[in-house]
Formats: C-alpha cells, sequence, structure tokens
C-alpha cells in the first residue's frame, strides 16, 4: 500500500500523522488513538504518543478515570491479537460503568472501533485504537492491510516522537533501578524493600529522577524514561 512506501519518508510526526488519519478514512474510520499502555492503575495520559481522539472525549475519559473500567482498553492489555470493540465488549461482564462508557462514547460519534496491540520498541505494550461514527464491516484482506498501515505508523511515529536523552538531565543507576521498579507496577514501600533503602530514599531518587526529566509526576517520569530510553523493562 502506498502509506506504508511514504512511512519512513515522513520527517516529522504532524506530516506523519496527517497522512495517517487520510489513509484509515479509506478503511471508514475518522479517528484514532496510538499509545502505550500504562501499569495496573496508572494514568494512560503520559504514553499518549499520537492521537486524533475528539477533545471531549479525552476530557471524558481522563476525568472519570474510564481507562481501568473500559473492556475496550483493558483487551488492550491482554489480547495479542486485532480486536474489534464489539469483542472486547462481550468477552467482560457488562457493568453500569463499562455500558456508561460506551453509551458516552456513541453519543460523540465513537461508534464503533478495532484494536491493533503492537510491540513497541522500548519493550512495552501498545495500541493503536480506531475509532468511526458508524458500524465498520471489514473483509479479511482490508483487516490484514489495515493491520500493516497500524504497524508502519506506530513504528514511525515512535521514531519521530522519542525524546532523546540528552534533552533531559542523565538518571542515576540508582534512579533508573528505583523507577524500573515503579514501571514494574511496585510502590515506593515496595521499591525500599527490594532495594534494601528507606523508603525517604526511594522518594528523594523519585524526586530527583521527575526534576531530571521534567516530569510532573513519577508516571511521567516512568513514561519520558521509557520513551528515551533510560530504562527499559
Amino acid at each position: 500500500m502506498a502509506f506504508i512506501e511514504r512511512c519512513r519518508q515522513h520527517s516529522n510526526l504532524r506530516t506523519l500523522i496527517d497522512d495517517f488519519g487520510k489513509t484509515l478514512k479509506l478503511f471508514g474510520f475518522n479517528y484514532f488513538m496510538m499509545t502505550r499502555l500504562p501499569a495496573i492503575g496508572e494514568d494512560a495520559e503520559p504514553y499518549v504518543i499520537a492521537h486524533s481522539w475528539p477533545r471531549e472525549w479525552l476530557d471524558r475519559y481522563r476525568e472519570g478515570a474510564y481507562f481501568w473500567h473500559d473492556p475496550v482498553s483493558l483487551s488492550s492489555l491482554t489480547q495479542a491479537r486485532p480486536f474489534s470493540w464489539k469483542e472486547a465488549r462481550a468477552a467482560v461482564p457488562r457493568t453500569r460503568m463499562a455500558s456508561r462508557i460506551a453509551s458516552e462514547a456513541r453519543s460523540i460519534g465513537l461508534v464503533d472501533g478495532i484494536g491493533f496491540p503492537m510491540g513497541d520498541p522500548s519493550s512495552v505494550q501498545a495500541v493503536v485504537s480506531l475509532a468511526a461514527d458508524q458500524r465498520v464491516d471489514l473483509d479479511a484482506l482490508s483487516m490484514a492491510m489495515l493491520h500493516q498501515v497500524c504497524i508502519h505508523a506506530e513504528l514511525r511515529a515512535v521514531e519521530l516522537s522519542e525524546e532523546k536523552p540528552s534533552l533531559f538531565g542523565r538518571l542515576t543507576e540508582r534512579e533508573r533501578e528505583v523507577l524500573r521498579w515503579i514501571a514494574n507496577g511496585k510502590n515506593n514501600s515496595d521499591a525500599s524493600d527490594i532495594l534494601s533503602v528507606s523508603q525517604r530514599t526511594v522518594e528523594e531518587h523519585l524526586a530527583r529522577a521527575r526534576a531530571k526529566l521534567n516530569a510532573t509526576t513519577t508516571a511521567h517520569a516512568v513514561a519520558r524514561a521509557l520513551i528515551s530510553r533510560q530504562i527499559i523493562l
């Protein structure tokens, strides 16, 4: 497909995303979300690579902490193959919150969608999620072509969006070690026990890491450390 041939020619994220969005419309999709996936309980927003999601939906999703209640998002964490939103919602018990999320998505124009789980170059799970304002029914060949489009788009977007370590202060080995444990789902107390240091020492390492990475939260610091390859899971 022409998009795949053009993909590596894009020298900035803006032109790549514009091209990607136009290509998705050929398959019937209006919106996309391209993101790495957070550890359990983390905020997903710092991990977003690029998107064309409606701002209203992003605001609702963040304010309602929908990620950990949304069957579509949860399927991104557990599935290796592409899945439809319908399949994701049918695979889990239908809770009141899940029904609310699906209803609000439809009201904003996110009627149908597909998720393409990805293996990110930073060794972190990622997903490209597509949405349409009407039902989409793709044949097997179109689905395979769309999958390849998403793979190439995500790989190139990561290459273009990576923040080089030189833009930030260099983390010490202990700061990287603490962040790695946090990235793997441990809390400050767990990291304190594992590293045989006080919890205050862990907190001091995290504070210095946040400052060096210009991060507002520890989750933000983890995301920047992963993107800049200062830590690898």
